[in-house]
């Protein structure tokens, strides 16, 4: 036997305690560590969501979704307003600019 293995032999605990201790944080990790592709990110935005009952679109689109996108565009930091209208529906989404302070903006838009 060449020196390689007697090294081994004579060293097997403190092998085996590495390859564990080694396994187990592996394992710790894979449970542990994110695995998203992308980092979370919250964008600053905020949605109205409006609902009325059975009303049709274009009477929705009329009474609703355009005033309030009125409304929305006089909020300090508004970059663009995105709306879906459907059948006693409206979705709204108000972006503003990143340096926006979002709790401020979206008091202005509850006011």
């Amino acid at each position: 036997m060449d020196e390689k293995s007697f090294f081994v032999l004579r060293h097997r605990k403190a092998i085996l305690f590495i390859s564990a201790a080694l396994c187990a944080a592996g394992i710790y990790c894979a449970y542990h560590m994110p695995s998203a592709v992308f980092p979370q990110t919250d964008f600053p935005r905020v949605v109205i969501l409006i609902d009325n009952g059975v009303m049709p679109a274009d009477e929705v689109m009329a009474m609703i979704t355009r005033p309030v996108e009125e409304a929305m565009k006089n909020i300090p930091g508004t970059v663009n307003i995105r709306s879906t209208t459907g059948r006693g529906s409206a979705d709204i989404s108000v972006f503003f600019d990143w340096s926006t302070d979002m709790e401020r903006a979206e008091l202005y838009v509850l006011g």
